[in-house]
């Protein structure tokens, strides 16, 4: 298989992986104590369904080849409850493309601003300063390939080598040209309609946000999937409360 359409169809892959899918939806809850919740589902649609398996099969992974399911719950459960103070409520696969997870975590200044893990990837920032709490999700092409280590949905041999690369020069014409080339017709409409639907929920005053739409209670962050998968330019979202 081309090294080319392998890169694309697991930076897809990854993309979905990352609360990135053509559904894929999470909701964050911080309390005022700091502790708090997040409830996420990955649905991967029949088209990637059926190309992920086609590449498991040239990868010669047996075991999801048997079971059909693309998520391994126990190796997911195992890579959350490795970050501090997190504990994994429930995890299912109702479907073998479906992916249902609530998480407990006992203090978010322990997941994202203590926690080695965050630090390495730079992706995820908590901060107090003033009274006022922040949230920062920052992404470029040099942090990338370290957040399998704060999403453990990332942390699966076929995925290694996705993403954005740091020397790409890739225009988004070209990038859907191997989409389509990879999955098909189909490919290009639905990275176009794909987004990440990231909302979060912090118990206090919102006094201000980038890169988000108010919501009830919260602020939802639509990331589209596309500039997360080419990386031009680097994204970053916030959300300051109190």
């Amino acid at each position: 298989m081309p090294r080319t359409r392998v890169r694309i169809t697991l930076a897809l892959l990854a993309a979905f992986f990352l609360a990135v899918s053509c559904s894929v939806r999470q909701t964050l809850v911080v309390k005022a104590d700091g502790s708090g919740t997040l409830a996420m589902r990955v649905e991967i649609t029949k088209v990637l369904h059926d190309y992920i398996m086609s590449l498991a099969e040239v990868a010669g992974q047996n075991d999801l080849l048997s079971s059909g399911k693309l998520f391994n719950t126990k190796d997911i459960q195992k890579g959350f409850e490795s970050q501090p103070g997190v504990t994994v409520k429930r995890i299912e696969t109702p479907k073998p493309d479906v992916l249902e997870v609530d998480l407990a975590y006992a203090s978010i200044r322990e997941v994202f601003a203590k926690g080695d893990a965050a630090k390495s990837a730079g992706a995820i920032a908590y901060g107090e300063s003033g009274g006022k709490k922040t949230l920062k999700l920052h992404l470029d092409r040099t942090n990338y390939k370290q957040l399998a280590t704060v999403f453990p949905l990332l942390a699966n041999p076929l995925f290694e080598g996705m993403g954005p690369q740091a020397n790409d020069t890739i225009s988004d014409d070209e990038y859907m040209e191997m989409i389509r080339f990879s999955l098909g017709d189909e490919g290009p409409g639905l990275l176009k309609k794909s987004f990440i639907d990231l909302t979060i929920k912090p118990e206090g005053e919102i006094l201000s946000q980038t890169g988000g739409t108010p919501t009830n209670g919260g602020v939802l962050f639509r990331i589209p999937l596309l500039r997360l998968l080419i990386l031009d330019k680097p994204l970053d979202y916030s959300v300051t409360y109190r």
